[in-house]
């Protein structure tokens, strides 16, 4: 009888053998990739998902929903709108309150890295939540909207109201269970993507009859602006979002032979980066808090524009590609700063854009290129054997 075998590594050998389960281990294969994993680990979280994070609050949702909607003595429940209790408003109010907790829930059970003190995990936990939770609002909120339009005048009885609120709060419910499930290095930069330019983005809009790029792109988050909180509590978040993942790709790094001193330093860069976008959120651009709001924006460049010109120092191993990016970077930044404070052809407002759309494009930009050094460092050869 012909036996199959994988040649591997030591080192590779000794690692998975941290993950086997009784020296069992199982292989799929999942776009185009072969993963190993361990069975009894992968086996409950398919069991918990199914049953205890996902059935039960969408049941307990539908059952809560029912009561209400009885109580309300109402033969016929709208559909949408605000005249009375309706699927949408039960909807949105009980999937945000469960998926936020049950997210919380979730990534705790998940999050066993016991390396991390208890601040680090529950600012992680408590950023994430709201994080995903702000998100699934904003998406049913459109959603609603879309449906409201669509289906205006639609009614129904207290019993099918329920069973719906049941559905709606269960698919959302879903999607941030999924979501606690699988926090990866790469959903959490789409994540800052998505926290940022959207916050930024409902900032312009809310103050577009203000005329806020007549002043600068700092008076959205001052007490002049329209919800000027929103544009603050983006800064905020955003920067809670960059420590945390900050936290996973130095936490990854710090097990590779490749991670040194240098990359403390990055650590430390970035630590420093996300305190200053923090800050300017924080501190307003407006009476006493205007030289800190200013000090932080131009901290924040200036770190930036010191990690790209000792960038060759800090990781020698950098591709010559990202390094000539880098410098292009550097460039229009300091072109930038001379248009606005040597020649004064650019106004505070486009330099404030320009200076931080670069700078936050190629902060994501280098922790993509320090996730690919890592990989390359995961990477080896193996045979396959037969006899």
């Amino acid at each position: 009888m012909t036996k199959n075998y994988l040649e591997i590594p030591e080192e590779l050998y000794n690692k998975l053998s941290d993950y086997a389960e009784n020296d069992q281990l199982s292989i799929r294969l999942e776009n185009q990739q072969i993963l190993l994993e361990n069975p009894k680990i992968n086996h409950t979280n398919k069991q918990n998902l199914a049953l205890h994070y996902f059935i039960v609050p969408s049941l307990a949702s539908g059952i809560i929903a029912l009561l209400i909607f009885l109580s309300t003595n109402h033969p016929q429940i709208a559909f949408t709108g605000s005249r009375h209790l309706s699927v949408a408003s039960l909807s949105i109010i009980l999937s945000t309150l469960f998926g936020f907790f049950g997210f919380i829930w979730t990534y705790l059970r998940k999050s066993c890295d016991l390396s991390k003190s208890k601040f680090k995990i529950f600012r992680e936990t408590l950023t994430l939540s709201v994080a995903y939770t702000s998100i699934s609002f904003a998406v049913q909120i459109i959603f609603w909207y879309i449906i409201g339009k669509t289906f205006s005048g639609v009614t129904f009885d207290p019993f099918t109201a329920g069973f719906l609120v049941l559905v709606f709060v269960g698919i959302i419910f879903y999607f941030l269970i999924s979501a606690a499930l699988s926090i990866t290095l790469p959903n959490l930069i789409l994540l800052l993507f998505t926290t940022f330019i959207g916050g930024i983005l409902v900032s312009m809009a809310t103050n577009n009859q203000k005329d806020w790029w007549q002043h600068n792109f700092s008076f959205l988050g001052t007490g002049e602006a329209t919800q000027h909180w929103q544009f603050n509590i983006t800064l905020i978040f955003s920067a809670l979002i960059l420590l945390t993942i900050t936290d996973f790709l130095f936490a990854e790094f710090s097990k590779s032979s490749l991670y040194n001193y240098k990359f403390k330093i990055i650590r430390i860069f970035y630590i420093l980066i996300a305190f200053l976008i923090a800050f300017v959120g924080i501190f307003p651009a407006q009476s006493w808090t205007m030289p800190i709001h200013n000090n932080s924006a131009f901290g924040l460049v200036a770190v930036v524009l010191i990690m790209i010109i000792f960038l060759k120092w800090l990781v020698p191993t950098i591709s010559k590609e990202f390094l000539a990016l880098s410098w292009t970077a550097l460039i229009a930044l300091i072109l930038s700063a001379v248009a606005f404070m040597g020649i004064h052809y650019l106004s505070l407002k486009v330099f404030e854009i320009i200076a931080f759309a670069i700078a936050f494009t190629w902060l994501v930009m280098f922790i993509n290129s320090l996730r690919g050094i890592i990989q390359e460092g995961n990477e080896w050869q193996v045979k396959l054997l037969q006899k």
